[in-house]
């Protein structure tokens, strides 16, 4: 997913409620470990023709090595590995025509990104959805094991989710004992929007040794600059896209640009859960110990 569309997604988390239990069809095989969720028929062992409706779970997938499995990813995917692959919309509006045309054995489904409509439609037309709830870097790992063991290769998933793991026990440990700086995240401009508490970035930014200083309830807040230039953090993050509005001058009036602590991210490694966030966690560890450099 590139940074605009995992922008949107984000907004739309922080706008509309994630399904609850309640919203969930009472047919299919059910509740799987980890909070997830079966939808639609009892799935078939080792699919061979497999849809992902959210780029963390196709990052995911072709971490498994089954990349070859997949048949038909979202508009958002941008792995190599996925290029020639037909699209089958978007994270919130996927095509359950689209996606039937593919005649998958299984799909992938973040529930965190909306479509439960679609999604429902396509479980009730007799494909088997596995439902993730993947928000955290503990969803990250339990979704590893998951979509391995849904694939057919228990073993290649618990493998996947101890690698993704020990990375993140690395950045734990290198981060224990230095200062930790005061960051504001920010992923909209206009308006400003930042990760808050309860989000994905905001655990990468505890990871990585660092404090959020947006507070609040949502993890997705509106953000008024003036209460930005106030909070006065010690390095500002910008994973917004320029095209999405107001500029980067709007980040310029807050003390830390002005004193070269601005920090723009290029991809949106940050804003993927899945196993992109070895490379997140590596990044936000460089910009925000400088002194940790070798």
């Amino acid at each position: 997913m590139r940074l605009l569309a995992a922008l949107v997604a984000a907004l739309a988390c922080a706008l509309l409620p994630a399904p609850s239990a309640a919203a969930w069809p009472d047919t299919g095989p059910g509740v799987a470990a980890g909070g997830a969720r079966w939808l639609g028929p009892k799935p078939r062992p080792g699919p061979r023709r497999v849809v992902s409706l959210a780029p963390s779970a196709t990052d995911l997938a072709i971490a498994l090595g089954q990349a070859g499995r997949l048949v038909g990813v979202t508009r958002y995917d941008d792995a190599p590995e996925v290029a020639k692959l037909p699209r089958v919309g978007g994270f919130l509006d996927p095509s359950p025509e689209a996606v039937l045309a593919l005649r998958p054995d299984l799909v992938l489904w973040v529930t965190d990104g909306g479509a439960l409509a679609s999604v429902q439609r396509i479980a009730a037309l007799g494909v088997p959805v596995l439902a993730l709830p993947v928000v955290s870097v503990e969803d990250v790992l339990a979704a590893a094991r998951l979509i391995g063991d849904a694939l057919g290769d228990r073993a290649g998933g618990e493998r996947l989710a101890g690698s993704l793991s020990a990375a993140v026990s690395r950045t734990q440990a290198r981060a224990a004992g230095l200062p930790r700086p005061r960051v504001l995240f920010v992923v909209g401009r206009e308006p400003l929007v930042v990760a808050g508490p309860g989000s994905y970035p905001d655990e990468l930014l505890r990871l990585a040794g660092a404090r959020n200083v947006a507070g609040g309830q949502r993890p997705w807040p509106i953000y008024p600059l003036e209460k930005a230039v106030a909070d006065d953090p010690d390095v500002v993050v910008d994973a917004a896209r320029l095209e999405h509005g107001g500029g980067a001058g709007r980040l310029e009036t807050i003390p830390a640009a002005r004193r070269g602590h601005l920090v723009k991210l290029e991809d949106d490694d940050a804003l993927r859960p899945g196993p992109r966030m070895v490379r997140a966690l590596d990044k936000l560890f460089a910009v925000l110990h400088p002194e940790a450099r070798r």
